[in-house]
């Protein structure tokens, strides 16, 4: 499968595909979508194991048809699941996967993957953390499940790239809902709303340099409490987190023409140099990628 810049694909690059499956959907393909990428596959019998290299894209399954045992490992050691229509699975982005299964009947999947610098643009909109890519709750996510059904079918019937950026953003704001819905249920409401006190602070200052110390007090938290409700909060140290709000908006700046020296300045890089090299990091690709659209 051809590698394209804007994805990491899920670690798909340089796998070799044929052994495990067939596809017969692309949305790369047809219609041509690049805010998300749609995939149906008819998976083989076992063939092994599929392991699938650390991506920074969100990437979400439903398994549409089959039966039998699927076998997962995102960094957390092995789980199994059962292989039946509905069924969801989410790699967790940063972590290598690792699959296996065996199927009593072929097994039949859709796949989304939507672009880090997607997650990251939305994210930066709603002014609240990105989804931390863990996996729907017990029992599936029916509203997910509809969504990647809706999506393969736009596919199919060549929907436009505007339909393609609206589902994106959607299951991204989902995503980022749900997450929430999950942290207030264990006790962490009060310490989120400090965390959105110090975001709201980084979004002001996306030029400037920004201290932990700052956050901490904005948060009205020590500096060592700060960085442990943080990261338990959004999944990220703040300086990661700051890094990809400013990306998200260097994003944003350059679809709407600036230049690369112009947006280093008004996103807090010291050079276009060092924009590019973070730009490269948090994205895959870099500035020129999105300039050349």
């Amino acid at each position: 499968m051809r590698r394209e810049s804007r994805f990491d694909m899920g670690g798909y690059a340089g796998l070799d595909l044929d052994r495990f499956v067939r596809r017969s959907l692309c949305s790369w393909e047809r219609p041509g979508w690049r805010s998300l990428l749609v995939q149906k596959f008819e998976h083989l019998e076992a063939a092994g194991e599929m392991v699938m290299p650390a991506s920074a894209d969100t990437h979400l399954w439903l398994i549409t048809g089959g039966a039998g045992r699927l076998h997962i490992d995102t960094g957390e050691g092995w789980r199994t699941t059962p292989i039946a229509p509905g069924e969801i699975g989410m790699a967790t982005p940063g972590v290598q996967t690792r699959l296996r299964y065996e199927t009593t009947a072929p097994m039949h999947s859709i796949h989304v993957h939507l672009p880090g610098d997607v997650v990251a643009r939305a994210a930066a909109e709603l002014g609240g953390p990105a989804p931390p890519g863990r996996e729907p709750a017990p029992g599936s996510d029916e509203l997910i499940g509809a969504v990647l059904k809706s999506l393969a079918a736009a596919t199919a019937a060549g929907a436009d790239e505007l339909y393609a950026e609206a589902a994106a953003r959607f299951l991204v704001v989902h995503l980022a809902i749900r997450e929430g819905r999950r942290g207030s249920a264990d006790g962490t409401r009060r310490e989120d709303v400090r965390v959105r006190k110090a975001i709201a602070y980084m979004h002001d200052r996306l030029s400037e340099p920004v201290r932990l110390a700052e956050l901490a007090e904005e948060a009205r938290l020590s500096p060592y409490h700060f960085l442990r409700v943080f990261k338990q909060a959004t999944g990220e140290t703040p300086g990661r987190y700051l890094a990809r709000l400013r990306i998200a908006h260097a994003t944003h700046l350059l679809e709407r023409g600036m230049t690369v020296s112009q947006v280093a300045r008004r996103c807090g890089f010291s050079s276009p140099g060092h924009l590019s090299s973070a730009f490269l990091r948090v994205t895959g690709v870099r500035p020129s990628a999105v300039l050349a659209k």
